[in-house]
């Protein structure tokens, strides 16, 4: 039995980009439908039982019509071949609101045939060509579906985190003692595993994710963990292989070194290896150098620009200039220079100038800054500020501040 693992599609992401006058869609929405369509011809080229999408479909929970429709239409694409599609519900998916339906609701809706949405605490059994295959889900669990829980509305968030981490362990636990043997199993996860490599992502709130031990995973009868949630794609644990396929392209420059792709799962009894594809995703690149000491800056950047390769990359020029040089560095000549060399996006140009003003404060090296009252480095900073201050700012700051110093205890 052999079946795709994606993970982190995030349609919708549109930064770094434009509209394509072509088909009024944005380029990096265009970027992303490339990367799922590039990960599914991937899959159906290798003849998978099983299309299995470890959350986080959209980037919004509330996806425009157009995505919904993109993504339809790559559903319909899979089905139309004979392959089932198992979809875990994300924390892009779900609705924030109590009540209202998620982002991926309406496939179970319209009962289409062949397309699994697993958006809670289930055991489903999948037909496949090869044979049913048992897949424990475990999708986006938030805490809000216990503090609305007489026993729990007084809980602390320490308590609230210990309970759902329990409730969890539990039901991994006791559905893997009912799994049937003879069928091959696996568990999808969206969410955190201890030990997991975070990556870059910025949309993410890490720091408030609640995260599972990896040995609560590896339970009797479990032949692979799919993962889903974190950006990076790694492998946690071999015996069974607990994997993050990573997202299909990157979302901004804190992704640029990380590859991108899927992972083609093979099982045979109740063993499961994989492999990892990588796809071609948007190169971002950041050219970033210090031109201070360069008597023909202009002509260096075009030096630097040449030994990177830009094409078809969203790009970022970082320098570090002096004032004297920041005439010669004009943006619309850097843009042109850039563009020339076959760049994707310019994402931006940054020149930090090189700061001076320190070294010519009047009277300061005859003040050693130890003794240095707060009220006398503020009026020293104040009467020193670039671009200047007006005097009466400056008194007017003073004042406000003799007030707070006055009133200290």
């Amino acid at each position: 039995m052999k079946f795709l693992h994606l993970a982190d599609l995030h349609l919708g992401v549109e930064n770094y980009g434009r509209v394509d006058p072509a088909t009024g869609l944005h380029t990096r929405f265009l970027d992303y439908l490339d990367r799922l369509d590039d990960a599914l011809a991937f899959g159906l080229a290798e003849q998978v039982d099983l299309v299995l999408i470890a959350g986080d479909i959209y980037k919004t929970r509330a996806p425009n019509p157009t995505h919904q429709r993109e993504f339809a239409r790559r559903i319909n694409r899979v089905r139309s071949a004979g392959v089932p599609v198992f979809i875990l519900t994300g924390n892009h998916d779900i609705s924030p609101a109590l009540g209202k339906a998620h982002s991926v609701a309406i496939f179970d809706a319209l009962g289409v045939e062949g397309v699994t949405i697993a958006d809670r605490l289930a055991l489903h059994v999948i037909p496949t060509a090869s044979g049913p295959l048992q897949i424990m889900a475990i999708p986006w669990v938030t805490r809000h579906m216990l503090m609305t829980r007489e026993e729990m509305r007084n809980a602390s968030f320490v308590q609230i985190d210990y309970e759902l981490r329990r409730r969890l362990e539990r039901f991994v636990i006791e559905t893997a003692a009912k799994l049937d043997p003879a069928l091959p199993a696996i568990i999808a996860f969206h969410g955190s595993l201890d030990g997991a490599e975070v990556g870059a992502e910025r949309a993410m709130t890490l720091g408030q994710d609640l995260v599972l031990p990896r040995s609560v995973m590896a339970q009797p009868g479990v032949a692979y963990v799919a993962l889903g949630h974190i950006h990076k794609h790694q492998a946690l644990a071999h015996d069974p292989p607990m994997v993050y396929p990573g997202s299909l392209e990157r979302v901004d420059f804190g992704e640029f070194a990380d590859p991108k792709g899927c992972v083609l799962v093979t099982i045979e009894g109740n063993q499961a290896r994989w492999q990892f594809h990588q796809l071609p995703a948007r190169p971002f690149v950041t050219i970033q150098h210090d031109v201070r000491l360069s008597s023909d800056p202009m002509g260096l950047i075009q030096t630097l620009i040449a030994r990177h390769d830009l094409r078809e990359a969203v790009v970022r020029l970082n320098l570090q200039a002096t004032r004297e040089q920041v005439p010669l560095l004009r943006e619309d000549l850097l843009r042109t220079m850039l563009s020339d060399a076959g760049s994707f996006v310019i994402a931006a140009i940054t020149i930090d100038v090189e700061r001076t003003g320190r070294r010519r404060i009047a009277g300061l090296e005859q003040e050693l800054v130890g003794s240095l009252t707060p009220r006398r480095a503020l009026e020293l900073y104040l009467k020193h500020k670039q671009p200047p201050l007006a005097p009466a700012r400056i008194a007017a700051l003073l004042a406000a501040a003799d007030e707070l110093i006055a009133g200290e205890p």
